[in-house]
């Protein structure tokens, strides 16, 4: 018996009938935040050099929100700073610091000012820069945007660069208090770091596990690569017996 099938060309219809949604549903993306915390969506959002924004609610009305007027405008995340997330991640920072200013000046206003800002800053400290990255952080600090925790990770680095580990400490605290996995993670790896510069490196290896064995999920996947690859270095450095048992942990 021949079995019955939706015609290839149905499926095809359909699809094309989806794609408007689809489409939509990813331009609906943009938003900006009042000043009373209201969040107001749109297809578009553009901001000009001194921070107003122009909303394109569906592309028959625009809504035009002047400095002081709203918190923060966000976009999807755009590609330069996807480029810029791939040079960090390649330690390649002296590329990534000669197109990051350009790009922070794009979308400080749209939403990615504190994720630009603190590729700025790590990189910077890492070629030994604190000045540069105080200046970084600084200009993100003064406009309100997401990703918040990543600023603070910065913040936290340049706090150990200069030994002001207390200053350190109490940012960490706070990120332990508050109920989100993503947070506690970074936290651990970044108390971690805060003992191996103070030579330390049993606690930092203590931190960096906690890490490892705490957490689990695709969410903290990149944090717990990364404190179990710290650790391993610090257990190899110190010939630590257990180096084997860490390294076959997944």
């Amino acid at each position: 018996m021949l079995k019955h099938r939706k015609p290839s060309f149905l499926r095809f219809f359909l699809l094309l009938s989806a794609l408007p949604m689809l489409l939509l549903a990813q331009r609906q993306d943009c938003y900006v935040i009042r000043t009373d915390g209201g969040r107001v969506r749109g297809r578009e959002l553009s901001a000009d050099a001194k921070g107003n924004l122009v909303l394109n609610v569906d592309d028959k009305m625009t809504m035009p929100f002047k400095v002081g007027e709203y918190r923060y405008g966000f976009v999807p995340k755009p590609a330069e700073v996807t480029t810029l997330e791939k040079l960090f991640q390649e330690n390649k920072y002296e590329e990534l610091l000669k197109n990051a200013q350009a790009v922070f000046d794009k979308y400080k206003f749209l939403g990615w000012n504190n994720v630009i800002a603190a590729l700025q800053a790590e990189s910077y400290l890492a070629a030994g820069n604190t000045n540069e990255a105080r200046r970084c952080i600084a200009a993100a600090h003064r406009i309100q945007g997401e990703y918040r925790d990543k600023l603070n990770g910065a913040i936290v680095k340049l706090y150990i660069a200069d030994k002001e580990y207390d200053k350190a400490e109490a940012i960490l605290n706070r990120q332990l208090r508050v109920a989100d996995e993503q947070l506690a993670a970074q936290a651990f790896c970044l108390m971690g770091e805060m003992a191996e510069a103070k030579d330390d490196k049993k606690q930092a290896v203590l931190e960096y596990l906690k890490v490892l064995m705490l957490f689990e999920g695709k969410e903290c996947a990149d944090m717990r690569s990364l404190a179990k690859s710290k650790a391993l270095r610090l257990m190899r450095e110190m010939k630590d017996p257990r180096v084997d048992k860490i390294a076959a942990y997944e």
